[in-house]
Protein backbone atom coordinates (compact mmCIF):
# COMPACT_ATOMS: atom_id res chain seq x y z
CA UNK A 1 0.00 0.00 0.00
CA UNK A 2 1.34 3.47 -0.82
CA UNK A 3 1.92 6.03 1.87
CA UNK A 4 -0.45 8.43 0.10
CA UNK A 5 -3.55 7.66 -1.91
CA UNK A 6 -3.04 8.06 -5.66
CA UNK A 7 -5.31 10.52 -7.44
CA UNK A 8 -3.85 10.27 -10.95
CA UNK A 9 -6.15 7.60 -12.39
CA UNK A 10 -9.44 8.89 -10.98
CA UNK A 11 -11.94 9.84 -13.70
CA UNK A 12 -14.21 12.72 -12.64
CA UNK A 13 -17.22 11.59 -14.66
CA UNK A 14 -17.12 7.97 -13.54
CA UNK A 15 -18.72 6.19 -10.56
CA UNK A 16 -16.85 3.53 -8.62
CA UNK A 17 -17.82 0.81 -6.17
CA UNK A 18 -15.87 0.78 -2.92
CA UNK A 19 -13.70 -2.09 -4.17
CA UNK A 20 -12.98 -0.34 -7.49
CA UNK A 21 -12.18 2.94 -5.75
CA UNK A 22 -9.87 1.17 -3.30
CA UNK A 23 -7.97 -0.59 -6.08
CA UNK A 24 -7.72 2.59 -8.15
CA UNK A 25 -6.46 4.77 -5.30
CA UNK A 26 -4.25 2.09 -3.73
CA UNK A 27 -5.90 1.76 -0.32
CA UNK A 28 -8.02 -0.93 1.30
CA UNK A 29 -11.81 -1.13 1.05
CA UNK A 30 -11.88 -0.54 4.81
CA UNK A 31 -10.19 2.83 4.22
CA UNK A 32 -12.87 3.78 1.69
CA UNK A 33 -15.54 2.81 4.24
CA UNK A 34 -13.83 4.99 6.86
CA UNK A 35 -13.71 7.88 4.38
CA UNK A 36 -17.47 7.56 3.77
CA UNK A 37 -18.06 7.76 7.54
CA UNK A 38 -15.83 10.87 7.65
CA UNK A 39 -17.52 12.79 4.86
CA UNK A 40 -16.93 11.13 1.48
CA UNK A 41 -20.38 11.31 -0.13
CA UNK A 42 -21.99 8.25 -1.69
CA UNK A 43 -24.24 8.57 -4.75
CA UNK A 44 -27.46 7.27 -3.16
CA UNK A 45 -28.85 4.29 -1.30
CA UNK A 46 -28.23 1.95 -4.25
CA UNK A 47 -26.50 -1.33 -3.67
CA UNK A 48 -23.56 -1.55 -4.14
CA UNK A 49 -22.90 1.99 -2.93
CA UNK A 50 -21.19 4.11 -5.57
CA UNK A 51 -18.66 6.92 -5.18
CA UNK A 52 -18.33 9.65 -7.81
CA UNK A 53 -14.81 10.17 -9.12
CA UNK A 54 -14.76 13.92 -8.56
CA UNK A 55 -16.01 13.47 -4.97
CA UNK A 56 -13.26 10.91 -4.32
CA UNK A 57 -10.55 13.19 -5.72
CA UNK A 58 -11.85 16.22 -3.78
CA UNK A 59 -11.98 14.22 -0.54
CA UNK A 60 -8.36 13.04 -0.90
CA UNK A 61 -7.14 16.56 -1.73
CA UNK A 62 -9.04 18.01 1.24
CA UNK A 63 -7.45 15.41 3.54
CA UNK A 64 -3.98 16.37 2.30
CA UNK A 65 -4.65 20.08 2.78
CA UNK A 66 -5.94 19.56 6.32
CA UNK A 67 -2.67 17.86 7.32
CA UNK A 68 -0.46 20.73 6.15
CA UNK A 69 1.04 22.99 8.81
CA UNK A 70 1.83 26.59 7.94
CA UNK A 71 5.05 27.92 9.43
CA UNK A 72 5.95 31.56 9.81
CA UNK A 73 9.20 32.88 8.44
CA UNK A 74 10.93 32.69 11.81
CA UNK A 75 9.19 29.48 12.94
CA UNK A 76 10.49 25.96 12.49
CA UNK A 77 8.39 22.78 12.19
CA UNK A 78 9.24 20.23 14.87
CA UNK A 79 8.67 16.59 13.87
CA UNK A 80 8.31 15.17 17.42
CA UNK A 81 5.85 17.93 18.43
CA UNK A 82 4.14 17.92 15.00
CA UNK A 83 3.71 21.69 15.32
CA UNK A 84 5.36 24.91 14.28
CA UNK A 85 7.33 26.65 17.06
CA UNK A 86 9.78 29.46 17.54
CA UNK A 87 13.33 28.27 18.22
CA UNK A 88 14.37 28.05 21.88
CA UNK A 89 15.63 31.42 23.07
CA UNK A 90 14.93 32.82 19.59
CA UNK A 91 18.41 31.63 18.59
CA UNK A 92 19.43 29.65 15.53
CA UNK A 93 22.49 28.76 13.50
CA UNK A 94 22.48 29.58 9.80
CA UNK A 95 24.85 27.75 7.46
CA UNK A 96 25.21 29.33 4.02
CA UNK A 97 26.59 27.28 1.14
CA UNK A 98 26.49 28.89 -2.29
CA UNK A 99 22.98 30.26 -2.78
CA UNK A 100 21.37 28.02 -0.15
CA UNK A 101 20.94 28.54 3.58
CA UNK A 102 19.90 26.13 6.34
CA UNK A 103 18.62 27.14 9.76
CA UNK A 104 19.36 24.78 12.64
CA UNK A 105 17.93 25.38 16.10
CA UNK A 106 16.42 23.75 19.16
CA UNK A 107 12.64 23.42 19.41
CA UNK A 108 11.21 25.86 21.92
CA UNK A 109 9.01 23.14 23.45
CA UNK A 110 10.75 19.74 23.35
CA UNK A 111 14.30 21.05 22.76
CA UNK A 112 14.87 18.65 19.87
CA UNK A 113 17.07 19.69 16.96
CA UNK A 114 15.09 21.11 14.04
CA UNK A 115 16.21 22.34 10.61
CA UNK A 116 14.64 24.53 7.96
CA UNK A 117 15.93 25.49 4.52
CA UNK A 118 15.50 29.19 3.78
CA UNK A 119 16.00 31.57 0.90
CA UNK A 120 18.88 34.02 1.07
CA UNK A 121 16.44 36.81 0.24
CA UNK A 122 14.52 36.05 3.48
CA UNK A 123 17.67 36.14 5.60
CA UNK A 124 17.49 39.88 6.58
CA UNK A 125 13.91 39.54 7.84
CA UNK A 126 14.69 36.35 9.77
CA UNK A 127 17.77 38.01 11.20
CA UNK A 128 15.56 40.80 12.53
CA UNK A 129 13.34 38.29 14.39
CA UNK A 130 15.94 35.73 15.52
CA UNK A 131 19.45 35.86 16.91
CA UNK A 132 21.39 34.13 14.12
CA UNK A 133 24.92 32.78 14.10
CA UNK A 134 25.85 32.76 10.41
CA UNK A 135 28.61 30.48 9.14
CA UNK A 136 30.01 30.19 5.63
CA UNK A 137 32.32 27.47 4.36
CA UNK A 138 35.94 28.51 3.90
CA UNK A 139 36.94 29.26 0.33
CA UNK A 140 38.98 26.47 -1.22
CA UNK A 141 42.44 27.52 -2.37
Amino acid sequence: MPKQARINGIKSYRCYTKAEAAALVGVSTRTISNWTKNGLPLMDASHPPLVRGDDLRNHIIAQRESRKVKTGLSEIYCLPCRKSHLPAGRMADCKIEGNKAMLTALCGVCEGIVCKPISLSDLPEIRYKLDLTITRPEAAL
